[in-house]
């Protein structure tokens, strides 16, 4: 059976990817880049419980946390940093983030 297009993106990470409604990026890349979130998402939501217990913080605050890391670690762009959290949110069944000022898609 062939391979190609077995994954299926959720329309909240194709959104990521899309200008004008056209994918910028090939569907290989961004099945690419949607298997990195998702995976980074179930290890964030690990990390998250961890830090929550720890340092005995709202989810609110450990989700906020988390977000700051994702967008200074360079291995997502902004936007799927946005994506990754608001993923581990749902996980985790926490309330959904508020993740500030939302950038421009370049």
């Amino acid at each position: 059976m062939d391979e190609q297009y077995q994954i299926e993106i959720p329309q909240s990470f194709m959104a990521i990817y899309l200008r004008n409604g056209r994918p910028i990026e090939t569907r290989k890349t961004i099945e690419d880049r949607y298997d990195l979130c998702e995976d980074l998402a179930s290890q964030t939501g690990d990390a998250c419980h961890v830090l929550q217990f720890k340092d005995d913080l709202s989810e609110a605050e450990v989700l906020r946390r988390c977000h700051a890391i994702l967008r200074d670690g360079g291995v997502v762009t902004p936007l799927e940093a946005d994506w990754v959290i608001v993923r581990v949110a749902e996980l985790l069944q926490w309330q959904r983030p508020d993740l500030g000022p939302q950038p421009a898609n370049e």
